[in-house]
């Protein structure tokens, strides 16, 4: 029996569309953030991405290319509910980790979400962003702190 026009036109469009969302480059970023410094710089990344920015209360449903994960420093680690996010993930739906994160001293949370991810099989890109001197609530992000992000975006689309 012969395929209708009409079907064959829908079947055409169909794997089209799926063609094209294979090709497409899937991005989330996710953070937690106690004092707005870390959702500040998520919403910096959010807006050159052209993606939304969410909190790690919102989990990760579909499979993501890149996932933007970000936390601040508290008491020289990685917040709890980071960490168990980063417990959490599905290492299915996550292909990359692009670690961000502020904090007023010189640490970071990259050690500890890298172990946690390491034990996951996650990638973890090698490209980070970690601005440091971020003041507990001021948001206090210099213009030379900006120019990082910028590049820390550059650097993740063409990778």
């Amino acid at each position: 029996m012969r395929e209708s026009g009409y079907s064959t036109i829908i079947n055409l469009v169909s794997s089209k569309a799926y063609d094209i969302k294979e090709m497409a480059i899937m991005d989330a970023i996710r953070y937690y953030s106690r004092t707005g410094n870390t959702e500040k710089l998520a919403n910096m990344l959010a807006d050159q991405l052209n993606v939304k920015a969410e909190t790690i209360d919102t989990p990760i449903t579909d499979t993501v290319d890149r996932l933007f994960l970000g936390g601040g420093v508290y008491n020289m680690s990685a917040d709890k509910h980071l960490k168990e996010y980063a417990k959490d993930l599905d290492p299915t739906k996550v292909k990359e980790v692009y670690l961000f994160g502020t904090s007023g001293s010189v640490f970071t949370i990259e050690k500890q979400i890298s172990k946690i991810l390491d034990k996951k099989k996650i990638p973890i890109a090698d490209q980070h962003l970690f601005l440091h001197g971020v003041m507990p609530k001021m948001g206090n992000i210099s213009s030379h702190q900006q120019k990082e992000v910028t590049d820390f975006v550059k650097g993740a689309v063409t990778q």
